[in-house]
């Protein structure tokens, strides 16, 4: 039997979702010996044990871990270098996970930089990774025009609607990322696909960007320091926000979704967008939101009358979270505000529409695994506090 020597190689690999795929790859999915080794790259330095991986379960895959890898600047050829220079083994590369994101305020330039990076990225690969497989990244739920209000199509949303109209269509940078994989990949020996969450659960080591559950973790654990045990929190949000249909998506599942369709190149190749969400069923806020609170010991409970919002009486949890900071601090609790936190404040109120996903494309290519998305939230908070980023 031929001895496997596959290659995983994870860009953003501290982010949201890229720190998840190494989880998972490190703890043996989707079985041991699937990989030999992985490389983590990022861009800010992280400490192995700092890292909060599975660092000694046995037959997991060799790591290895790169920082100072900032695609942001450069060229395709100064990229070619760096990864050259910095990753071992480059030449043996057979799966990238490919999680980078740049935030830019301007949208045109959001797509410019984003882009960019991608360009540098593959361009570099296909002189560096001749035994390159398949290639995973992620767009996202704007695809579909969640930003839009009211949204644009009607729900279950399904890979095959779109494009949203031109006057959306061009501030997204997914689209613009597929165009530089299909001429990247074209006659080439690797494949890829785009991976497609709506709101993402997950734990990152070292800081958040726009990351719904450290924002809400971090409310909601000051919020008991401060009320106390049992106090009523309410959904920081609309009626409508609350009783909507959505199915989010754990960093969990999406990394196991990545791993398992680059594994399966006939199903999952050749561009192809795939729905993904821990359950197939939807759910709304109203079901979740007391779930969320009472893992704190408080009682989640509606939104508050809106007037009494406009009139500015019950803080934002952005809002809340700058008021009593010293409250974490005091116990030893390294709490932050979450980058954009203002902007996750809006969740409750923008997002107050169905909008689910149907998830039939993606388990008729064979991939069926589900999770329980309260269990899932409940895995990051411990893994927050566990990181001493929340009041245990």
């Amino acid at each position: 039997m031929a001895e496997n020597r596959k290659h995983a190689l994870v860009f953003g690999a501290s982010g949201l979702i890229g720190w998840g795929i190494i989880d998972q790859l490190l703890s043996n999915y989707p079985s041991q010996g699937a990989f030999a080794k992985v490389t983590a790259l990022v861009n800010r330095p992280l400490k192995l044990q700092d890292s909060f991986w599975p660092l000694e379960l046995a037959g997991q895959p060799e790591l290895q871990l790169v920082d100072g890898i900032n695609l942001a600047d450069g060229t395709v050829e100064s990229t070619t270098n760096l990864l050259k220079a910095k990753v071992k083994g480059i030449e043996d590369v057979t799966h990238v996970f490919y999680f980078v994101y740049k935030y830019e305020e301007k949208p045109e330039d959001e797509v410019r930089v984003v882009c960019g990076m991608l360009e540098r990225a593959v361009g570099a690969l296909n002189q560096l990774s001749p035994k390159l497989e398949f290639l995973v990244f992620p767009s996202g739920t704007k695809a579909y025009g969640i930003h839009v209000p009211r949204g644009v199509f009607k729900p279950p949303y399904e890979e095959s609607m779109g494009p949203l109209p031109d006057s959306y269509q061009k501030t997204l940078h997914y689209p613009f990322m597929r165009s530089v994989l299909e001429k990247a990949s074209a006659d080439k020996q690797w494949t890829w696909c785009d991976i497609r969450p709506d709101a993402v659960i997950g734990f990152v080591p070292n800081g958040s960007a726009f990351n719904l559950t450290a924002h809400w973790a971090t409310y909601l654990s000051l919020y008991r320091l401060v009320e106390g045990e049992n106090a009523k929190v309410p959904f920081p949000g609309s009626s409508a926000g609350y009783n909507s249909l959505y199915n989010e998506a754990s960093a969990d599942i999406i990394a196991k979704c990545a791993i398992w369709s680059s594994l399966h190149p006939a199903q999952s190749g050749a561009g192809q967008i795939f729905n993904i969400a821990d359950q197939a069923k939807p759910q709304s806020m109203r079901e979740r939101w007391p779930k969320l609170a009472g893992y704190f010991g408080l009682e989640g409970i509606g939104p508050i009358d809106e007037e009494v919002q406009r009139e500015g009486k019950l803080l934002k949890p952005s809002e809340y979270i700058i008021k009593h900071q010293g409250e974490a601090e005091k116990r030893g609790v390294k709490s932050s505000p979450v980058f954009k936190g203002e902007f996750l404040d809006s969740y409750g109120y923008y997002l107050d529409f169905d909008r689910q996903l149907s998830l039939e494309k993606l388990r008729k290519a064979g991939f069926s695994e589900e999770m329980d998305p309260n269990a899932s939230w409940f895995k990051a908070f411990e893994r927050f506090k566990m990181a001493g980023m929340i009041a245990g």
